[in-house]
Formats: structure tokens, sequence, C-alpha cells
């Protein structure tokens, strides 16, 4: 079913995100399960979702790691010849900047994380929000082998605004 995320008629909360596919134009984000809300007339019918999965297209000018590094060098540079333009972004992760951004949040801070670190982790969502071409889920992260390192998290995908919502089945509540 393909849909426009900002007349949402599904959601996530209190399910589980249990993988993410990160290419090249596209990312498929896998739910345990999820709900998916009918309404006709002022009759609203409540199904479950079994596998659901939500594939979020990319816009057709995304960047690697290494193009967005020499295009924001080579600006910067421009402003400042001191700059140094090689090997400036190597310690980012290599689903910063193409589409997917994740951050733990702890004590007031917040360390940036790839999609294989949260895939160790269990990430419950708690909220979610969608706007023009971004889409946000916040939640809990469990399973750290220390209770007291359970992490509030965010994850963040920007997309061209083009979304399908697919699921094996709906299951009325």
């Amino acid at each position: 079913m393909k849909l426009n995320l900002l007349n949402q008629v599904f959601s996530f909360h209190d399910f589980h995100l249990t993988n993410i596919e990160n290419l090249p134009d596209k990312v498929i984000l896998y739910f345990d399960q999820g709900l998916y809300f009918e309404k006709k007339s002022d009759d609203q019918k409540d199904y479950m979702m079994t596998n659901p999965r939500l594939l979020l297209y990319k816009n057709e000018i995304s960047f690697s790691k290494e193009e967005l590094g020499e295009i924001t060098g080579n600006l910067i540079h421009s402003f400042d010849l001191d700059f140094y333009k090689e090997g400036e972004l190597e310690e980012l992760n290599d689903d910063f900047y193409n589409g997917v951004e994740i951050n733990l949040y702890k004590d007031g801070t917040y360390k940036r994380i790839s999609i294989n670190e949260l895939l160790k982790l269990d990430f419950e969502i708690i909220n979610e929000s969608f706007g023009y071409g971004y889409i946000r889920f916040q939640g809990i992260v469990t399973g750290f082998p220390d209770i007291e390192e359970w992490q509030n998290a965010s994850l963040e995908v920007y997309y061209n605004n083009e979304a399908e919502l697919l699921y094996d089945s709906l299951e009325k509540l």
C-alpha cells in the first residue's frame, strides 16, 4: 500500500524495530507488529499487522560520506584556506548522511550510533512523528548487560516523501 505519512493510518507505538536495511534508493524498517486503522464514516476498525515493513524512498540526490566530505571540505576551504580537507569526516559511520541518523540519550548527552550497533539492542518505540520527507521514532533501547545503561533513543530517516507500508496480514482487534 502506498501512503502519505502525513495522513497516518498506522502506528508502531509499543512495538519493536527488528531490522533496518539502508539501501541506495530506500530505507526499509522492519517491525515485530504494528497497528493499522481504518475509518469509514463514524466507524473505526483497528487491526494488528503481522510482519510490517515500512519502505521509505530516498531522494535522488543522496551523497556518500566521501562525497559529502568533499563538498563540505571545499565549501569550508573557500572561506578558510587553512582548513584541512582530507579525512575530516573519517570518524563518521557509513549510515550518517545517507538518510538515517540514530542517537542514544542519557543524562542530558547523546551519542550517535550506527545501524549495526542499534540492531544489537532492542528498540521499543514510544513515540513516532511524521513530517514532510522526515520520520522520527523515539523510544527506549534495552539489551545492555548493565540495566543502568538503558537509554532513550531516536531513529530519524530522511526520504523523498514516498513510502509504502507492507504487511503479511491484518488481524481485527
